[in-house]
């Protein structure tokens, strides 16, 4: 099986005034059990790097039955999107908190940005792996942009970085991704991990390629491999493309529908397996891609 992209999970939503705003999924990190019910940004930024943007513009809470937090009588504090939702169960008139979930809004880049390529450029042979944001634009010159909005890292065989239970010593978009073998376990190593980042739309808007739709997923899924591409579009494509854009056909782009990608890399194109889908949908959606390339290609 190919690398599997733990993508964000956000959702572009249309205010009545036709203004759009992009929320993060729910967040359920903690249950009342304790002394209390804890969705803070510096607890959920460890449990989900990558996927609160840097500077939240608001915050929802709701009991996981769907209740707004508001409407439960219990008092909150901290609830704002800067330092996140906590409940203390003894300050509580009952002495107990409902459980809760939480969600954030972020600039609307945060949900509609473009997916840099995937980056590998150490070995955790040495003190570990270090995919640091100084290093990687040092051996990849304008490739990344020049404030990320968010990190996507995992390992070479696509296994997402928080699931492997291993310390990071840096995970941010700001820094980058190192992980230290001294501060794992006894007789543990870090793993071989790659990184990519989202890049606001500006920095796509450069010298884009046409929309390519080669594939429908009427058969294993929907394939639109960069191989396959040039073949059928020759010289339509640069030789290295610096990031990728992946909608449906009808403009949705590919971060909010929720399903598992198997490639998703400038390098490599794009590939939805249907064998691979959960949920109520077993079939991929129909998919588009769409390149950013050097200035010099246009």
């Amino acid at each position: 099986m190919g690398m599997l992209q733990n993508l964000l999970l956000l959702t572009i939503l249309a205010l009545p005034t036709g203004a759009l705003i992009c929320t993060t999924r729910w967040f359920d990190r903690d249950d009342p059990s304790g002394v209390g019910d804890f969705e803070t940004v510096f607890d959920l930024r460890k449990e989900y790097p990558g996927e609160i943007c840097l500077q939240p513009t608001g915050i929802e809470a709701q009991t996981l039955e769907g209740m707004p937090a508001s409407s439960t009588g219990q008092i909150f504090h901290p609830f704002n999107p800067e330092e996140g939702f906590a409940c203390v169960s003894k300050e509580q008139h009952d002495g107990f908190c409902w459980d809760y979930k939480v969600r954030f809004t972020c600039p609307l880049d945060f949900c509609s940005g473009c997916t840099t390529r995937w980056f590998d450029r150490d070995n955790p042979s040495g003190k570990g792996d270090y995919e640091l944001l100084v290093d990687l634009r040092s051996k990849y010159p304008d490739q990344i942009c020049k404030e990320p909005l968010s990190i996507n890292v995992q390992t070479l065989d696509g296994i997402p970085a928080h699931q492997t239970g291993q310390k990071f010593s840096v995970y941010d978009s700001t820094r980058g991704f190192a992980c230290v073998n001294a501060e794992q376990g006894p007789g543990q190593f870090c793993r071989d991990y790659v990184v990519r980042f989202t890049c606001p739309e500006s920095f796509c808007s450069g010298c884009k390629t046409r929309w390519f739709d080669r594939d429908n997923p009427s058969g294993k899924g929907d394939y639109e491999l960069l191989f396959n591409l040039r073949s059928e579009y020759p010289d339509k494509i640069c030789s290295e493309p610096l990031a990728m854009n992946v909608q449906t056909v009808d403009g949705i782009p590919a971060q909010q529908i929720g399903q598992r990608f198997s490639v998703f890399d400038p390098l490599k194109g794009f590939a939805c397996v249907n064998d691979e889908q959960e949920g109520a949908s077993k079939y991929c959606r129909d998919y588009k891609v769409q390149f950013t390339c050097p200035k010099t290609f246009c």
